[in-house]
């Protein structure tokens, strides 16, 4: 069966991500099917689609998170800035610096606030002195939108952080070793309305230094966040294109029923 695509519109963005002919097993069981795309700098992409549609999958495949499932295979090709990531030249573990990840639940490390962040640029010999790490800490901390609550508390344990201000760590933990992408599973969907509010500004905000990519089952945080949007469904990519575009005008119908609430 052939996707009827939406293309996104042609424009001069520079292209941050690139995937060509992209499939994943795991062991024996195809988990995605044939998925190509173009992700330009500096722009929030969300993936939506039902439960188990391989969303999750496809977005692990950005850094290698993949890897560490024994059954998994990736096939096909995954650039960034022209670097095929999974070439035997790349450290996973350096890649994941550039690709930083936040997880659906706030896992933050069982340490001070000040460690949580700390911890990335010291194992990355990022800075050479305390003055140089307390500046990343305290950088990281406000483009995470969390300084102002945290100042005067950094030695205070993580784990006392209300739940939305964990995962604004967890962001600051991410963007602390100097990530070009920012890779993000559901990073709302464990939050309250207010919390939400605040981390969906904070990724608007975010996307003016970084490529972001967003897995989530809210059609109306994809609205309100994601310049483009890409629509799975049983591992083939459906439709993507610009999200005004995919939530008021799909071009094919599963997109449509998605969207409509006919299937989900």
């Amino acid at each position: 069966m052939v996707n009827s695509m939406k293309k996104p519109s042609q424009s001069n963005e520079e292209i941050k991500i690139s995937s060509k002919s992209v499939d994943v097993y795991y062991g024996g069981k195809q988990a995605l099917f044939d998925v190509s795309l173009d992700i330009e700098k500096n722009s929030v992409t969300s993936f939506i689609g039902p439960s188990g549609c391989g969303k999750s999958t496809f977005l692990r495949c950005f850094n290698r998170m993949n890897d560490v499932i024994p059954s998994c295979r990736v096939m096909g090709k995954i650039y960034l800035d022209g670097e095929d990531l999974n070439g035997s030249e790349v450290d996973p573990v350096l890649l994941r610096a550039r690709v930083g990840m936040v997880f659906q639940k706030a896992n933050p490390f069982p340490k001070t606030i000040y460690e949580n962040v700390a911890y990335g640029p010291r194992i990355h010999g990022l800075a050479e002195s305390r003055d140089e790490l307390d500046y990343i800490v305290e950088d990281s901390l406000k483009k995470a939108g969390l300084w102002n609550e945290v100042s005067d508390r950094l030695t205070d344990q993580a784990t006392g952080l209300s739940g939305g201000q964990q995962q604004r760590l967890c962001i600051a933990r991410a963007i602390a070793v100097g990530p070009d992408v920012l890779l993000m599973d559901e990073p709302c969907s464990a939050l309250d309305p207010i919390a939400t509010a605040v981390i969906e500004e904070l990724i608007t905000q975010l996307s003016e230094r970084f490529t972001i990519l967003i897995v989530t089952h809210s059609m109306q945080q994809a609205a309100r966040v994601s310049s483009k949007t890409a629509y799975f469904h049983l591992g083939e990519l459906i439709e993507y294109g610009v999200t005004k575009e995919i939530f008021t005008n799909p071009v094919n119908e599963k997109t449509d029923a998605y969207i409509s609430g006919k299937i989900g």
